[in-house]
């Protein structure tokens, strides 16, 4: 009988050191944490996200003292990957890249942390559609009408010489572009800065989500995906993805090189355009392509990835007057309906 008493002792104590005496690893610690879950030293962090953010969506996390709901003061916040999500002074975070990462606020000797988890965007899978309030504008024949996009801050353009046309845009940033007998037409969405611009490539992080459907034809020349212009220089530049008949030589200039990138190679042209309208009036200018080899409706577009491209081969980029999703159609009778979108341009 002792000897079983003492056998019993002695499993209890090994339950007690290895069981409900053991500290547990902090949920959050690193490797081993799930979206929202906290490792708490004298700061808790609140307002995260339960579960994995997409790539672009922003939050604003605040420090607490963990005894009580006192806000911590001074507190230096950092991220263990900024590839992954990135968040400044105030807590603010941004979502940058897929994968985990752990945001950490410090104050003298309190901390806490809490682990962020970052899916991509899917446009092929993911749902978006026409979201909001929407709103049908014909513009007018050889001039620019602009109008604003629910509260994300990007701004809707259409233009066009000619014909019959309209532009129905969404609050989400999504819209349906309408064409027939006109010799020139534009609809697009995205980021103005305007004349007085300070934007710089270098300085952004420019990621275009999209998805569209069309149908009908667009005329002699046609272009699908990014589009802008920059100042000092002034470059008007193009980004092709997708197209109802793809643009030959004769459309983009000389053949300046290509590279990989977003799953494919595109080819790089530059083209010079002699006094021709533009956004400071009359002027001759650059135009900048990059052509994907294979059309696609669908994907990710990383802009600055061309920028940066584009100035290796000696193509200098100016300051940023505007980045936008495109349609341009040179004729035709035509519909293209963009029914996801998002755009990101690595800000708070």
């Amino acid at each position: 009988m002792n000897r079983k008493f003492a056998l019993i002792a002695l499993a209890a104590l090994a339950l007690i050191s290895t069981g409900c005496g053991k500290k547990e690893v902090p949920a959050g610690a690193s490797g081993s944490a799930a979206a929202g879950q906290l490792v708490d030293n004298g700061i808790i962090i609140t307002d995260a996200p339960q579960s994995a953010v997409l790539v672009g969506e922003k939050f604003t996390l605040k420090a607490n003292h963990s005894s009580g709901n006192a806000k911590v003061e001074d507190v230096v916040w950092s991220s263990s990957n900024p590839s992954v999500a990135k968040v400044n002074d105030q807590g603010k975070v941004l979502a940058t890249g897929s994968g985990n990462c752990e945001i950490s606020a410090t104050a003298g000797t309190l901390s806490g942390k809490v682990a962020i988890s970052v899916n991509d965007r899917d446009p092929g899978k993911d749902e978006m559609g026409h979201v909001g309030n929407s709103k049908l504008t014909h513009g007018q024949n050889n001039s620019s009408t602009t109008f604003s996009i629910g509260n994300n801050g990007w701004q809707g353009e259409i233009w066009y010489q000619g014909g019959n046309n309209s532009m129905t845009y969404y609050d989400n940033g999504t819209f349906t572009a309408v064409w027939s007998g006109t010799s020139d037409f534009l609809a697009r969405v995205g980021y103005s800065y305007g004349m007085d611009t300070r934007v710089t490539y270098d300085t952004m992080q420019y990621d275009c989500y999209f998805k569209h459907s069309k149908k009908g034809s667009a005329g002699g020349y046609n272009y699908i995906g990014v589009y802008g212009w920059t100042l000092d220089p002034l470059v008007e530049y193009y980004i092709v993805d997708d197209w109802f008949n793809k643009p030959g030589a004769n459309l983009l200039g000389q053949k300046k090189g290509q590279f990989t990138v977003d799953g494919d190679i595109y080819e790089i042209y530059q083209n010079t355009r002699i006094q021709q309208p533009c956004i400071v009036g009359t002027a001759t200018f650059p135009q900048y392509f990059s052509v994907r080899r294979s059309a696609r409706q669908s994907g990710h577009i990383d802009v600055c990835a061309h920028f940066k491209q584009w100035e290796s081969l000696g193509m200098r980029m100016g300051k940023i007057y505007e980045v936008k999703y495109l349609i341009e159609a040179g004729g035709g009778s035509g519909e293209l309906d963009c029914t996801y979108l998002f755009f990101s341009d690595g800000k708070f």
